[in-house]
């Protein structure tokens, strides 16, 4: 799986919060959020979303291939290694399910917020 976007994760990541930022401060300043701003915001969070899922299961398999190599959990017995990885992964598995769900609902969101502005 790749992500959608070319943008690694963290950039994503980081774009959207500056977008977030901007629309709330200027909602903190009493300036009306214009729908441009709100279909950028929300769009710039689907996006994150989207390439989140599609990465995270990526993170598991990688830290999984590097506790095999002994690169994590060296300081641990082989139980315990792998019952922090196993954590990890469902923390992962949690986050990617959380993310599919924002992503589902920012779609509905942008799209009536553009049958909003267009009536």
């Amino acid at each position: 799986m790749s992500p959608k976007s070319e943008e690694p994760p963290y950039l994503l990541a980081a774009q959207a919060g500056s977008v977030v930022r901007h629309l709330y401060s200027r909602l903190r300043a009493g300036d009306p959020a214009s729908p441009a701003d709100l279909c950028r915001t929300i769009g710039a969070l689907q996006q994150l979303a989207d390439d989140l899922t599609e990465v995270l299961p990526g993170l598991q398999a990688q830290l999984e291939d590097s506790l095999l190599a002994g690169r994590v959990g060296a300081g641990d017995t082989a139980g315990e290694a792998w019952d922090k990885v196993a954590a990890v992964g469902y923390a992962l598995a949690q986050a990617r399910t959380g993310g599919l769900l924002l992503a589902a609902e920012l779609r509905v969101s942008r799209r009536t917020l553009g049958e909003l502005a267009s009536s």
